[in-house]
């Protein structure tokens, strides 16, 4: 860390600064923002330039005043940072193509866009944002993977444990209520949900990481940023996360022997679903887990159901197949939140499948899901990680809309960790570890 901390010494000072000035001045920070980003570029400095939209969309997640800037330039942030591939392609010469597979989604999404009854603009720009997200942002993955490697994944993950540490200076220093939500820890990033699901995904980036350099970190290092990710998953009390790792760590162990295998149990824990969902409150309170895992809220997934059961009525009655263009299902539950609030849910779909259903139909959804289960399954051919991160990723978008959403630190790590399994040869497996 203390090694990481000199090396980027110049470039967090940058991130500081824009901190400050967007916490006093947020309209300045348009100008601020956007001038150190193409000061980086000028630097030649690309890891940072990844790191520094990742931080943006963190800082834009949280619900404080003191971070509005960030949500006020992350849509910035991401047009530079895809002008530079288009303008400077000699830096880029080998192209992803995560995004391929996605064509035929975003031509629909693009027409759905003029269907939005709220705001076809709006819709059009967040299509747009999530196809430059899928397009642009794996080609810096793929050029400072080829030309740097281990040390790339390095600093993303020292960058993120940095993330980390921050939130929890950040309890003594801003206090409880700006730290915590509900009894819950939302550090930095804003909300328990959103925590979990950035732990989620830096777990499996962590993990993923390691199986492709194994000597990456260090021992004593591994035990100090899988600390600080395991005290917020903790704090968060994300169930969702906690799940998430849990099968993405059942699934290693096996598929790891052999994808028969994997496949096998897979069959099986679908037989069994139904039982275990039944008895999980049960389980729980046998381990004296009740309280902490909320088993009372199991049943309604903390409001979640309230929130399916809205969406599924909306697409019954409204464009089963074709959707309304993206941002629909934002708007659609940010304008009925007052009686949603009264029934019991807070927030919006909470469901990646549904939100996708809901702006591009029955027809967008296959498209999505035909792209989405492509881009693993060619994964699965270099490594055997590919499949139980799948499952992993897919079991979290059941309970979350981030994958459907380009501007999230979320979709940034999840895209990461396709390029590296994709397109980042691994030692013999055998001598590998999951962690």
């Amino acid at each position: 860390m203390l090694e990481f901390l000199k090396e980027k010494k110049e470039f967090l000072i940058l991130v500081l600064i824009w901190i400050i000035t967007g916490a006093l001045a947020s309209d300045a920070a348009l100008f601020f923002v956007p001038a150190g980003i193409i000061l980086l570029k000028y630097k030649g400095m690309y890891t940072e330039i990844i790191l520094s939209l990742l931080v943006m969309c963190y800082f834009s997640d949280n619900r404080q005043p003191e971070f509005e800037f960030a949500g006020k330039v992350k849509d910035i942030t991401l047009v530079l940072a895809s002008a530079f591939v288009f303008l400077d392609a000699r830096q880029f010469k080998e192209k992803s193509a995560i995004y391929l597979p996605f064509v035929p989604f975003f031509i629909l999404a693009f027409i759905l866009s003029f269907n939005n009854p709220y705001d076809p603009v709006i819709s059009f720009q967040k299509t747009l944002s999530f196809l430059l997200m899928m397009a642009v942002i794996p080609n810096y993955f793929l050029k400072l993977l080829r030309e740097n490697g281990e040390k790339f994944l390095r600093d993303v993950i020292w960058f993120g444990t940095l993330l980390y540490l921050l939130g929890y200076v950040a309890i003594f220093v801003m206090g409880y209520d700006w730290t915590f939500l509900v009894g819950r820890y939302s550090g930095i990033l804003g909300n328990p949900n959103g925590q979990g699901t950035f732990s989620t995904l830096f777990f499996l980036l962590i993990a993923v990481s390691r199986y492709h350099y194994p000597k990456m970190f260090t021992r004593n290092e591994l035990i100090f940023i899988l600390s600080a990710v395991f005290i917020s998953i903790m704090l968060s009390q994300s169930r969702n996360c906690m799940f998430s790792i849990l099968i993405f760590l059942f699934f290693s162990r096996f598929y790891k022997i052999s994808y028969w295998v994997g496949f096998v149990l897979v069959i099986i824990v679908a037989m069994l679903y139904q039982v275990i969902s039944e008895n999980l409150p049960i389980i729980l309170t046998n381990l004296g887990l009740a309280e902490y895992m909320r088993v009372e809220h199991l049943d309604d997934g903390s409001g979640r159901l309230i929130a399916w059961n809205y969406a599924i009525e909306q697409i019954q009655n409204h464009d089963f197949l074709f959707g309304r263009g993206f941002a629909y299902e934002e708007e659609l539950f940010f304008q009925n939140r007052h009686w949603l609030s009264d029934l019991g849910h807070q927030g919006g779909v909470h469901n990646t499948y549904l939100a996708l259903w809901l702006n591009t139909g029955l027809v967008g959804l296959i498209l999505y899901l035909i792209a989405f289960f492509r881009n693993f399954v060619l994964a699965a051919r270099k490594s055997y990680m590919a499949i139980p991160t799948m499952f992993a990723i897919l079991f979290s978008i059941t309970f979350e809309a981030w994958f459907q959403a380009s501007l999230n630190p979320f979709t940034i790590i999840a895209l990461l960790i396709i390029t590296l399994l994709q397109y980042v040869k691994t030692e013999e497996e055998s001598t590998n570890p999951v962690l």
